[in-house]
């Protein structure tokens, strides 16, 4: 299981306390579940530190206890550090480096930064960043919300996906090849459609959800990304209940979704929407066979199985199955078994 950092308080500076040498910097943390109904359950150290254009510097040390569901951390900052662009670091690795994606391996504890800022005066944003390390050292940075809503945040399927590209990235064809389009539904942060764009340069992005908020975090997050891959990126509203409403002329590669299977009473509209997509990207460009689907999901309870049962009716093959174990030093160091999310690869002929 993964756990993530996040902000219940982002970080602040307490200016009436600082000196002429350095400034206090508070910030109250969780250490929690995607979804937030769990908190990590072991000890942990967390790993205070700044990030500037010179490299980083730790800050201090403090820790997380069994039992806990939230933890202050303060500490102080020298002022020469804060002559320029800079930014916060909170994490339980040592190294103070972005969670690597490269090794097929998902990170167990997902580190927070913050959004960048400059000088003690100038006010930290509310928002979390993730920051991942991808093929060839590339970094992609996704910003979350703070609030409330789980549709801003990062969930395991997608990390969960994003690890399997990643080593799957022959399956993506090669970066000569034609222009490919790549649908994500269900984008929320943008992590599995940035993360496919990054590994399949020369690409089309279509990066779906029905939730305004979503789209734009995500059209933010591919606007910082956009050094990482010379693909074009768009985020486009789509209801899942009217997909004959949404217009789409390109030939498509691949359809993506990571945990939309959660919401039982949604699954018979993402599973009609996959397959009027599909039928319509091969009816457009005379093509026989439809768009590769990948879906992944972390099973949460037994009725989502209805969606393989909808996409086989649909004519759907699953031509894999694999699962990406979500590495977690808890469990593994009491003998429990680690949770999986289980990865799917679909294609099916035309339909005439």
């Amino acid at each position: 299981m993964v756990h993530y950092i996040r902000f219940l308080k982002s970080p602040r500076f307490v200016l009436a306390a600082r000196s002429p040498k350095q400034v206090p910097v508070s910030a109250l943390i969780t250490i929690t579940t995607d979804l937030g109904d769990a908190f990590y359950p072991g000890d942990l150290s967390v790993y205070t530190a700044i990030a500037t254009r010179f490299g980083k510097i730790s800050l201090g040390l403090t820790f997380w206890k069994s039992g806990m569901r939230c933890l202050k951390i303060e500490t102080k900052v020298p002022l020469e550090y804060l002559t320029s662009w800079a930014r916060l670091v909170f994490t339980c690795s040592e190294s103070l480096e972005a969670d690597s994606l490269q090794l097929g391996k998902v990170p167990y504890i997902v580190s927070a930064w913050t959004e960048e800022f400059r000088g003690p005066q100038d006010p930290i944003a509310d928002a979390v960043v993730r920051r991942f390390t991808l093929l060839e050292g590339k970094v992609l940075e996704i910003c979350e919300e703070n609030g409330e809503s789980i549709a801003r945040h990062i969930w395991d399927a997608a990390l969960g996906l994003t690890t399997w590209l990643v080593s799957h990235r022959e399956m993506l064809g090669r970066q000569d090849d034609k222009q490919c389009t790549i649908l994500e539904l269900g984008t929320g942060c943008g992590l599995v459609g940035l993360v496919l764009g990054s590994l399949r340069q020369n690409s089309r992005l279509i990066l779906t959800d029905i939730d305004e908020g979503s789209l734009k975090l995500t059209t933010d997050n591919a606007q910082k990304s956009r050094e990482l891959f010379n693909s074009v990126c768009e985020c486009r509203s789509l209801d899942w209940k009217e997909p004959h409403k949404f217009t789409c002329v390109e030939s498509l590669t691949f359809i993506i979704a990571s945990d939309c299977t959660y919401n039982t009473d949604s699954i018979p509209h993402l599973a009609q929407t996959i397959s009027e997509l599909a039928q319509r990207s091969m009816e457009l460009h005379q093509e026989a066979l439809s768009p590769q689907v990948i879906v992944s999901t972390k099973k949460r309870h037994p009725s989502e199985a209805i969606f393989f049962d909808l996409m086989s009716k649909a004519g759907f093959e699953q031509k894999e199955h694999t699962t990406v174990s979500m590495h977690d030093q808890y469990r593994e160091s009491i003998g429990q078994d680690v949770e999986v999310v289980d990865v799917y690869v679909f294609e099916r002929a035309r339909v005439q």
